[in-house]
């Protein structure tokens, strides 16, 4: 059963996370996307968090690994979209029932 997780970032958020112990992938280009997502093994990682501007590069290819691997994409410490921002705090709403109060379903 998968039980590792891992970051596919830009070198700056690798950083901060790389302390917590997750396998990281600095991604500064498509390219490097594209090799990270190689070598991500469905039967090591359950969890991979990428960042609003790694998924913008490799988005399409997430797609053939998603139903083996839950993929979560973050805000990275550069981004000014909040794209994974605006997708944890959905969560979060859901999570603890704000979003059925608030008609947010």
């Amino acid at each position: 059963m998968p039980d590792k997780l891992a970051l596919i970032a830009d070198e700056d958020t690798v950083l901060g996370f790389g302390a917590l112990g997750m396998d990281c992938f600095i991604v500064e280009a498509r390219s490097a996307g594209l090799s990270a997502l190689e070598k991500l093994d469905e039967t090591k990682y359950a969890v991979v968090f990428l960042t609003d501007e790694a998924a913008d590069l490799i988005g399409e290819e997430i797609s053939r690994l998603a139903g083996k691997i839950l993929f979560m994409q973050i805000p990275s410490c550069r981004s000014r979209k909040q794209m994974g921002l605006q997708e944890i705090t959905a969560m979060i709403e859901k999570a603890v029932g704000i979003a059925n109060i608030m008609d947010k379903t």
